[in-house]
């Protein structure tokens, strides 16, 4: 009975969610045993609706800017989701260019600073998991910065926090995907 006991213990340790959010705390999965969780405080969520998601909302602090996407077991993005998402960024915040400066990648996480029209930066943190997608302006750095030193010990941040581009971000994928098509039911 305890052989049983264990391999359950250990397909549910393997079997939670790389990131949730529950009762006003963000959870990171960090390893099998460790979650780093945030407290949120002052927040406004907005659940979005597209019949191609199963659960969609957007989340907006001081500070972050996050979009979760749950999309269908038949449905695809028309293209790479993290790539979809930089070109949704570049016609949103109205910018010329963007190019990567930093781009660190840990198992279903990838945290990005994206030097904007040669003068700003943008911290991104991309969480991927089966038909779910979790984008992450960080607009303080400080949670970027906090995960990435959860995953690599000794990193330090490189970027001065004054050149962090500072907006008022309310855009959803989601939202416009009626209109643009970012994800659809795959044939």
């Amino acid at each position: 009975m305890g052989f049983i006991k264990t391999i359950l213990k250990s397909f549910f340790k393997v079997s939670r969610p790389i990131f949730s959010m529950q009762e006003d705390i963000l959870r990171f999965k960090v390893n099998s045993d460790y979650f780093y969780e945030v407290a949120l405080e002052n927040f406004e969520i907005k659940t979005r609706h597209d019949p191609y998601v199963i659960d969609a909302y957007t989340l907006k602090t001081k500070y972050i800017y996050l979009e979760h996407i749950k999309v269908d077991n038949d449905v695809v993005w028309n293209a790479d989701a993290l790539s979809i998402y930089e070109n949704f960024l570049i016609e949103q915040l109205k910018l010329k260019h963007i190019k990567k400066v930093e781009h660190k990648k840990f198992n279903h996480y990838d945290f990005i600073i994206y030097e904007v029209d040669s003068v700003f930066i943008i911290p991104l943190i991309y969480i991927w998991e089966g038909s779910k997608d979790v984008f992450i302006l960080d607009f303080e750095s400080s949670l970027y910065k906090k995960l990435l030193s959860q995953m690599q010990k000794d990193y330090i941040f490189e970027f001065k926090n004054e050149n962090i581009l500072k907006v008022d971000f309310d855009s959803s994928l989601v939202k416009l995907n009626a209109f643009k098509s970012y994800f659809n039911i795959s044939h």
